[in-house]
C-alpha cells in the first residue's frame, strides 16, 4: 500500500455548512488525521472551534470537539488520530467571522 503525507490548512470558516468541509477522503483511499490544531491569532479575544467527522461515507456528522475555546494567541490541539474511510469528511468551523482563527491538519493518506 502506498502512502503519502499532506498538510491541510485554511482560515477557519464560520458556521456548520459544506463550506466548512476541510477534507474529504478520496475514493479507494483511507486517511489518518494525526492532529487537529485550531489557532487563535487574535491578541485580545477568545475564539471557539468545532470539529466534526462522518463515519459513514459522508452522510452523518459526529462531534469530536464542540465549541472548544481557544484563548487569545493560543492553539487548541486535538492530538488523537481520526481514521477516515473513502468519502468521509472532516468539518471544522468557528464562531466568529475574523481572519485570526486558522486550522492545520497533518494527514497520512493510504491508497
Amino acid at each position: 500500500m502506498a502512502s503519502s503525507f499532506i498538510n491541510a490548512g485554511a482560515a477557519l470558516p464560520v458556521g456548520d455548512s459544506a463550506s466548512a468541509n476541510v477534507y474529504t477522503c478520496p475514493a479507494n483511499t483511507k486517511a489518518v488525521i494525526h492532529a487537529c490544531m485550531i489557532s487563535n491569532l487574535n491578541p485580545s479575544g477568545t475564539s471557539k472551534g468545532t470539529i466534526k467527522i462522518t463515519t459513514d461515507g459522508g452522510t452523518t456528522f459526529r462531534h469530536v470537539i464542540k465549541d472548544g475555546e481557544v484563548p487569545p494567541n493560543d492553539t487548541l490541539q486535538m492530538d488523537k488520530p481520526l481514521n477516515l474511510e473513502a468519502g468521509d469528511i472532516i468539518r471544522i468551523y468557528g464562531d466568529v467571522a475574523v481572519s485570526y482563527t486558522h486550522l492545520t491538519l497533518p494527514t497520512k493518506r493510504i491508497v
